[in-house]
């Protein structure tokens, strides 16, 4: 699958259909918190991620996610490996720091559409 790194909104119906290529029900994805960039796609996360940094994001600023559909739109896990930094206090899969999460959801959410 294709890494596609958002330079516009994209509805959530087209991430639904990339979402078929792989897992249909999720797309795996990650969000760089600092330059509000996201890219989606792929069969891991680590894809995503370095297709941020090749574009001049710092590691320590991206962090992996999941858009899970569901019947009224989607959520988002904040579930990865990548998340793994020990540097910024992260000692597992899921992001711990609440701060952290709410820049994510903006981030991800201002690249969603409904349309």
């Amino acid at each position: 699958m294709t890494i596609r790194v958002l330079t516009e909104p994209i509805s959530l119906a087209d991430i639904r259909h990339l979402a078929e290529e792989t897992y249909s029900f999720m797309i795996k994805g990650a969000v760089d918190i600092a330059t509000h960039r996201v890219a989606i796609g792929g069969d891991y996360h680590i894809e995503s991620c370095e297709e941020l940094v090749r574009g001049g994001s710092a590691n320590e600023y991206v962090w992996g996610f999941n858009i899970v559909f569901n019947d009224g739109g989607y959520d988002i896990e904040y579930d990865s490996l990548i998340n793994i930094k020990p540097a910024k206090s992260n000692r597992s899969r899921l992001v711990e720091d609440e701060n952290v999460r709410t820049a994510m959801r903006k981030t991800i959410s201002s690249f969603v559409t409904d349309a």
